[in-house]
Order: structure tokens, then sequence, then C-alpha cells
């Protein structure tokens, strides 16, 4: 499955954002039941990104 534009602007600029803080990106995958797209970085940071581009910092 594959993110929405949306998504996939938000995903880049938080990337984008993680890299240049020296931050590790350890996962990024899309939720085949909801389309949200989750990332992972760092010591436990959780980042979800709708199908809207909304993003959620956990």
């Amino acid at each position: 499955m594959s993110p929405t534009v949306e998504q996939a602007i938000e995903l880049y600029k938080m990337c984008q954002n993680l890299t240049q803080m020296y931050s590790s990106i350890n996962l990024v995958t899309i939720d085949d039941r909801t389309r949200n797209l989750y990332i992972l970085a760092g010591e436990g940071l959780e980042i979800l990104i709708n199908i809207y581009g909304e993003v959620t910092i956990v």
C-alpha cells in the first residue's frame, strides 16, 4: 500500500527534521487497516501521520 500525497510530503518533512537533529529513524510503515503511516525514531519517539497528512507525535 502506498502513502497518500499528503502523507508522503509530511513523511519527507519529518525525516528531514529528525535527521537534522541526528535522530535515528528505526521504522517507517503503513497500517493496512487504517492507512495511517507510523515512524519510530530515536529513543522511543512515535510519529503518526493520518491519510490527510496530519501529524501526531506520541
